[in-house]
């Protein structure tokens, strides 16, 4: 694993620096750019070549404006100025940035056709994703990492955490926590085998680190179906599901969602 080391990391701050954010949009930013050059690294890319190419898609000015969304958002949404200013960054970061499924400090990457047409009467119910992901296991009970700000287990780098962590045995069955259509089922980088589905009312559930998946793109799912199976694919530790709620592309606490 690549760890950049203190003088490259000193070229990262330098380039945010230049962009005068503020100190604590620049400190997450350190971190999002960091893992995105790692990233690029093992691929092969000397150093040199994975700056230039990240700081690409995060011209100067780019940066300013991700600082204006991020400040226009929590002033004029409700349910983010309520949020913490965490939560706020990483929605301005889905607004603006040009991720990419190898950087795993990103943001899971959704699909933003307008599915208004994928749901039939019988999804005109609306259930929330308040299940859990593994039949007859209460989420608290088998927590192991839950959702916020932690330092992360790999870099060592403090960084939100999107979800929460589920321990289970590779080949538990994973089932979907609402009616919904399959968005995507497949790899994603360092997410590892990964089924995301869509549901009503802007919810997006995330479901990662599988060892194989039993639904296809398009499939519609109802609520309590297997999707897939626990694994250890992608960067992880040990087995466990990585699993994830997003409210209109912001990441949420799938914990607060249980009755």
């Amino acid at each position: 694993m690549i760890i950049l080391s203190e003088h490259q990391v000193a070229r990262v701050q330098a380039h945010l620096a230049r962009a005068g954010l503020n100190e604590q949009l620049s400190t997450e930013l350190l971190d999002h750019l960091c893992c995105a050059i790692e990233a690029r690294m093992t691929t092969g890319e000397s150093f040199d070549q994975a700056l230039s190419e990240t700081l690409k898609s995060w011209p100067i000015r780019q940066l300013r404006d991700l600082q204006k969304t991020i400040n226009f958002t929590t002033k004029t949404k409700p349910m983010l100025y309520r949020a913490s200013a965490a939560i706020a960054l990483v929605a301005g970061i889905c607004l603006l940035s040009p991720f990419t499924s190898v950087d795993h400090s990103a943001p899971l990457a959704l699909d933003h056709h307008d599915h208004s047409s994928d749901y039939a009467a019988d999804y005109s119910r609306f259930d929330p994703p308040t299940a859990s992901p593994i039949a007859g296991v209460d989420m608290k009970a088998a927590l192991s990492s839950g959702f916020g700000m932690r330092k992360h287990p790999l870099t060592k780098r403090t960084t939100l955490h999107r979800g929460i962590d589920l321990k289970a045995k590779v080949g538990t069955p994973v089932q979907a926590t609402a009616p919904g259509k399959v968005i995507y089922a497949g790899e994603d980088g360092n997410y590892g085998i990964t089924v995301r589905i869509l549901h009503e009312d802007g919810y997006v559930t995330a479901y990662c680190h599988l060892s194989k998946h039993v639904v296809e793109r398009g499939d519609r799912v109802i609520l309590g179906q297997e999707i897939a199976a626990v694994g250890t694919t992608g960067q992880s530790l040990g087995p466990h599901l990585h699993y994830e709620v997003l409210k209109d592309d912001v990441p949420v606490n799938p914990l607060a969602l249980v009755d």
